[in-house]
Order: C-alpha cells, then structure tokens, then sequence
C-alpha cells in the first residue's frame, strides 16, 4: 500500500497526521509512542481529514530540526527514517519509527512515568 492509500484510510494506531510542524513535545510524545508500541508513521503536511496541504518550511532544516527532536529528547536513542514524498504535487514530510527493541522509551524530562 502506497502511502496516498495509507492517508485515505485515515489515522490510526500507527498513523499521525499533522498541518503543520508540532511543537518539539508533542514530536517526541508521538515518536516515543510509536517506538513503544508497533511502530508507526507521523507525516507532516496532512491536516486530520487527510487533506494533503504539503510542507512550505525549508525541507533540510525541518529534517534536521526533527531529527534534533527526537535525538535530544527521546531515551534509549530513537533512529527514525526522516524523508519526503511528493503526493498531489505538494511535500509531505513522513518520519517513519519502528518498533523499538530497548522498551520502555521515554521522553528524557519526563522520565519512566
């Protein structure tokens, strides 16, 4: 399934849509969820219908702020596949988490709750 069929289907367990760049908690509350659980994809650029809006920010530095993120906030260490994907002619950034194998992840702050 291509990740258009995947938009259509909705979000999910193990898919997260946001319009625009989440703040840096809710990117790592969301990437630690993931990791802690299937696995799963946020993709940035998609409001909560699935109506694709695209990505506008520099795509260089929204991928390295996002890695940055995850990097500086999430414990044990998270290593997602951060790219783009033309859909409709408009960007979409997917920062794509498998199932992690060093449970349980946490946000570093915030601890084991």
């Amino acid at each position: 399934m291509n990740l258009k069929d995947l938009i259509l289907n909705g979000e999910s367990k193990i898919l997260e849509f946001k319009k625009v760049p989440p703040g840096s908690e809710k990117i790592a509350i969301t990437i630690t969820a993931f990791s802690n659980t299937a696995g799963g994809k946020l993709i940035i650029g998609v409001d909560d219908t699935g109506k694709i809006i695209g990505i506008d920010d520099n795509v260089f530095e929204l991928k390295d702020k996002v890695a940055s993120i995850i990097f500086d906030n999430c414990h044990p260490n998270i290593l997602p596949e951060i790219y783009t994907v033309n859909i409709e002619n408009k960007l979409v950034l997917v920062i794509e988490v498998s199932k992690g194998s060093l449970l349980p992840y946490f946000i570093k702050n915030k601890g084991k709750e």
